[in-house]
């Protein structure tokens, strides 16, 4: 399981679009094998697209903050190790604590720039989805009416992994710390 996470967390964009495409095409294999016939409504259609850009903005906002939070957490434990260590003459347990905690290894290891980079991403997601489906509201007249459901579905799908994956790697960095 850590190798599939791995894996993901290294290509989250691809991995999220190899996704997505799955789904469609499930779903348009579902569509034609039972000849189902949806009737999609454009004011149903324009509500969904006004509540996505909604949540991708807001998302993208609470990513923000964490990924602010995360930084600014690594600075203070920064701060925390200089100040130990120019305190510390002959006695140096203080500094062996600060640098054995789970958190402190954490941001000096080469897993910090992977978790920087989940939320950054994120970020960037969700700033694209909300700038793509902002243009799709606009231009949704123009749109033959059998893409709706794709319409709908790839940005649920890439909000849903991006949100998945923030929340995991969040998870991941409470349990080190928890574990002091």
């Amino acid at each position: 399981m850590k190798t599939i996470l791995n894996t993901y967390i290294k290509r989250p964009l691809l991995w999220d679009i190899i996704i997505t495409l799955a789904i469609c095409f499930l779903y348009s294999l579902l569509v034609k094998k039972f000849c189902l016939s949806f009737n999609f409504d454009i004011n149903i259609i324009t509500s969904i697209l006004s509540d996505l850009i909604s949540t991708s903005i807001s998302l993208a906002g609470f990513v923000l903050a964490s990924l602010t939070i995360i930084v600014t957490f690594k600075d203070n434990i920064s701060q925390k190790t200089e100040v130990i260590n120019s305190d510390v003459t002959n006695d140096d347990t203080n500094q062996k604590e600060v640098k054995s905690s789970g958190i402190a290894l954490l941001f000096s290891s080469k897993h910090y720039g992977r978790i920087v980079g989940v939320f950054t991403w994120a970020v960037f997601i969700y700033l694209g989805l909300f700038l793509m489906l902002s243009f799709l509201k606009l231009f949704i007249s123009k749109i033959s009416l059998e893409y709706y459901a794709f319409i709908c579905i790839i940005p649920i799908v890439l909000i849903t992994l991006t949100i998945f994956r923030s929340v995991l790697v969040l998870y991941k960095i409470i349990k080190l710390q928890l574990k002091k």
